[in-house]
């Protein structure tokens, strides 16, 4: 009867030690932050559709401030039992390590982008040169706030997380002329030129975030409950949900005794890589319609509406990496007991849990050895700012070049030489020396006004399916 008391009572133990080994919970924080902020990209083009007339554009454009977050936690639990007496075969005993994530976080662009944009009517002709403003306009987007946790707690790959806005301006539908004379006692009109346009502006951002996380733990053997980098830890990477730790013999340089003991340790981490990609970019969506008189020979022109110019600040991007270590970690004693070698084999090294332990075999040291978490920016600060170097820009649209000159000139254009009738038509010898710029009555495409609200939803709708693509 005693007998079997006995065994009752230890059979209890090795329970109780078991169900405390495989209920031990350690928790991750993944809680940093990172600002950045961004410079400004400036360029002009234009004028179009000819160098000596038409509209210029100039435009500078930032993506403005963006922070990014991540908070919540992943708690990891040791899912396999350690029991006293317990011995661990090198290549064979495993100890599952569970995980399970709960991030959250977002991306938030406060302000968002923003962009100042100057469009003027311009000739220049000869020695004689004018301008008239048609927009000089602020443009901004109102800023986005997107979550990120649905993306971090996804089960095997996180889906980047993208955000687009878009916004239409002020615009202009206006026309402009020029009457070119050459006076001698009276004024007569040689050449002119008229041109009318539906001018929009726009600015969009688009905001992409692409994570990459990993789950796993850094796994080392010593002498004492402690860790240090020269304990060379390995990383083991956890899949679906669990990290299979194998346990491996102790290094030599341990320069274990036959009955000393040491531990085998595991320190729970998790690492997240996410690139984060903020751009901007102005537009300026335009119809234009011209005809010209010029010395005899006329003509006529038209552009449906497109971008006019576009001021692209280019995929400017950052890195949001971060590790997340436990401050605890898993600690399991062995007995070593070194190899044997008899008359007819040879037995090899034997590592083995105490037996004499009356308590849970797996403990949770920390303490400052442990290491620390490193930050988005490098270090141990989680929570930083970074500057992001602006990109050269890039400029785009169909008024980016132009047609060359309207006005036939000399071939050295910065001596500012008159312009004179060629050979060859009825103003021969008749020179340019008067210029009057006057404003007319647009004559835009037909359905000029529809088509440029038409455009500016196409090109917002074309913004959102580039994005998806």
């Amino acid at each position: 009867m005693g007998s079997f008391v006995r065994f009752l009572t230890a059979a209890c133990c090795f329970l109780l030690l078991a169900i405390a080994a495989n209920s031990q919970t350690v928790t991750v924080d993944t809680g940093a932050s990172e600002t950045a902020t961004y410079g400004i990209t400036s360029q002009s083009a234009g004028p179009f559709p000819w160098s000596d007339l038409g509209i210029t554009a100039s435009a500078s454009v930032t993506p403005g401030v963006l922070n990014v977050t991540t908070g919540g936690s992943t708690k990891f639990k040791l899912d396999s039992t350690v029991t006293a007496g317990e011995s661990f075969v090198a290549g064979s005993t495993v100890l599952n390590l569970g995980y399970t994530p709960s991030w959250t976080g977002s991306f938030k662009s406060e302000p968002g982008a923003n962009a100042s944009l100057a469009s003027n009517f311009v000739y220049n002709i000869g020695p004689f040169s004018g301008s008239t403003n048609l927009l000089n306009v602020p443009l901004n987007t109102p800023g986005v706030t997107k979550g990120l946790g649905s993306s971090l707690n996804a089960p095997v790959v996180s889906p980047p997380v993208a955000s687009s806005s878009s916004v239409n301006g002020p615009g202009i539908s206006a026309g402009f002329g020029v009457q070119a004379q050459a006076c001698f006692i009276v004024c007569a009109t040689v050449a002119s030129a008229n041109v009318s346009f539906n001018v929009g502006t726009q600015i969009q951002q688009n905001i992409v975030a692409a994570p990459a996380v990993v789950y796993g733990d850094l796994v080392w053997e010593s002498t004492t409950q402690t860790y240090s980098a020269s304990d060379h830890p390995t990383f083991v990477a956890g899949s679906l949900g669990n990290i299979a730790n194998v346990f491996s013999a102790p290094p030599a340089s341990l320069g274990l005794t036959s009955g000393q003991t040491f531990y085998y340790n595991f320190l729970p981490v998790v690492e997240l890589a996410m690139p984060v990609i903020n751009q901007a970019q102005v537009n300026v969506p335009a119809s234009i319609s011209a005809s010209y008189e010029i010395f005899g020979f006329g003509g006529s022109e038209s552009w449906p509406l497109g971008d006019l110019y576009t001021l692209n600040t280019g995929a400017e991007s950052f890195d949001f990496n971060a590790n997340f270590n436990a401050d605890t970690f898993y600690s399991v004693p062995l007995d070593y007991q070194a190899g044997t070698c008899v008359r007819v084999a040879c037995f090899g090294a034997t590592y083995t849990v105490p037996g004499d332990i009356t308590g849970n075999p797996v403990s949770t040291p920390g303490g400052s050895s442990v290491p620390g978490s490193t930050g988005p920016c490098g270090g141990s600060s989680l929570n930083c700012n970074v500057k992001v170097t602006p990109g050269p820009g890039s400029t785009g649209g169909y008024g980016n070049p132009n047609m060359g000159p309207l006005f036939p000139g000399d071939p050295d254009p910065g001596n500012n030489p008159p312009i004179c009738g060629p050979v060859g038509t009825a103003f021969v010898g008749e020179c340019i020396n008067k210029v009057n710029q006057t404003p007319n009555t647009p004559t835009p495409e037909p359905g000029g006004g529809v088509l440029l609200a038409v455009g500016l939803l196409g090109l917002a709708a074309l913004t959102g399916r580039r994005l998806a693509a």
